[in-house]
């Protein structure tokens, strides 16, 4: 069943996870997966490489995608899978740029995943709100 109303925060994540994709694609693959492809790794590490690189970005889109369904049709499941996922990778930036680097700012897209959280967690919140008035109205 179609809602009525967009839920902004949720469309902002969608937004933010496009953008995310672009960017992985755009700007981290001439960054990191071209240097990696272009080395003398084993090829079947290049190539699982190669696979992961692009499964992200296909994963990023799909799940803008989601969520910008999701702004105007309410689905918790999905969104606290689609929360579960982006904090995951927030947090593995967060121990890996911090234990393996020593700093957080060579991989900053913890970031980015954490500001896809917080408009999850607005858009979680609204929808809730939201489901709270329909019932109180009956």
């Amino acid at each position: 069943m179609a809602h009525p109303c967009f839920n902004r925060p949720i469309g902002l994540a969608a937004l933010l996870f496009a953008s995310t994709a672009l960017i992985h694609a755009f700007l981290g693959g001439p960054e990191i997966n071209a240097p990696v492809q272009a080395s003398t790794l084993d090829p079947v590490v290049r190539a699982v490489s190669a696979v992961v690189w692009h499964a992200l970005t296909a994963l990023f889109l799909v799940l803008a995608l989601a969520l910008w369904w999701a702004a105007r049709h309410p689905n918790t499941p999905l969104l606290l899978a689609t929360l579960a996922l982006t904090l995951s990778f927030s947090a593995i930036f967060l121990l890996v740029g911090s234990l393996e680097l020593g700093n957080l700012s060579e991989m900053p897209q913890w970031t980015l995943f954490a500001a896809i959280a917080i408009c999850l967690g607005l858009g979680l919140r609204g929808q809730r709100r939201a489901r709270e008035r329909s019932t109180a109205a009956f």
